[in-house]
């Protein structure tokens, strides 16, 4: 997912929250329990779906699902909000699965 956002208008933002995500399951294949860092992964994530939101709700309100899939066009700027949105929403439901391993002190 990270790679993806090289082409994106701001891809160091969303390159850093899909990599941040991605230490999340790394640190669990090499055994390492990360609380602080697996919650600021978390606000991370937070700030990020705050931030994509508005445009989700554009998308949603625009009735056009098809642009999803589509090509970005200057008409349609919530496209990009929406994809954004829904990448970091898959990540977040990523860090659930993951939640009691990282603020746990026991394996689960």
């Amino acid at each position: 997912m990270a790679a993806i956002q090289m082409n994106d208008p701001d891809p160091l933002l969303w390159l850093t929250v899909y990599l941040a995500i991605a230490v999340v399951p790394a640190s669990r294949i090499f055994g390492m329990r990360l609380p602080v860092p697996f919650g600021i992964v978390v606000g991370l994530v937070s700030a990020a779906l705050l931030l994509s939101f508005p445009g989700f709700v554009d998308y949603m309100r625009s009735g056009d699902y098809a642009s999803l899939t589509g090509g970005m066009s200057a008409e349609k700027p919530y496209v990009e909000s929406a994809r954004e949105f829904l990448g970091t929403a898959i990540g977040a439901v990523c860090l659930l699965f993951y939640r009691r391993w990282h603020l746990s002190s026991a394996d689960p």
